[in-house]
């Protein structure tokens, strides 16, 4: 484990809180960055901070295998009027999972105003390939990762619906 050290709270960062909703997660990424912190020293949101919120971001563990983080969106637009946004992060192939799940895509996502998807393995490229496809992502804010090192030219065809990020570990 690394020590981080986490941002100071300021004008800017009190309007955007992570929110960790589970740590269980089905994969063991070498520099999964839930590695840098001792998840038991992480501190519980406040009341008062989603009060001064805008913006929350579902995190894990892996949010859309072990919650649901439409319906987590959805409680904290109900009950916070200040919260305007509520982004999920997850990887490409348990949201594909997740959504064939469902009834059908957009109930399973209305709640979300974007995702920020990672692409670590070949099965994340392949159910990305698929994401790219679902018209309840359309219109939203989402961001996709590409830890694979695939060729920028290879996502470019997804560009008009998702910011393409390429990362290295």
């Amino acid at each position: 484990m690394y020590n981080a050290i986490l941002n100071d709270k300021n004008e800017n960062t009190k309007k955007i809180i992570h929110i960790m909703v589970t740590t269980l997660c089905n994969r063991n990424c070498k520099f999964c960055c839930n590695k840098m912190y001792n998840l038991n020293d992480i501190p519980y949101v406040t009341h008062e901070e989603l009060c001064e919120a805008e913006l929350i971001c579902i995190t894990g563990g892996e949010p859309f295998l072990f919650s649901n983080p439409n319906m987590i969106a959805k409680y904290y637009k109900n009950k916070y009027d200040n919260i305007k946004k509520v982004y999920a992060y997850t990887n490409a192939k348990e949201l594909w999972d997740y959504i064939n799940s469902q009834y059908d895509s957009y109930s399973a996502l209305c709640n979300l105003d974007g995702l920020s998807i990672s692409i670590k393995t070949k099965e994340d490229l392949q159910a990305f390939e698929s994401l790219s496809y679902v018209s309840a992502l359309y219109g939203k804010s989402n961001r996709v990762y590409n830890f694979l090192n695939i060729e920028p030219y290879i996502l470019d065809e997804y560009k008009d619906n998702f910011q393409i990020i390429h990362r290295t570990w």
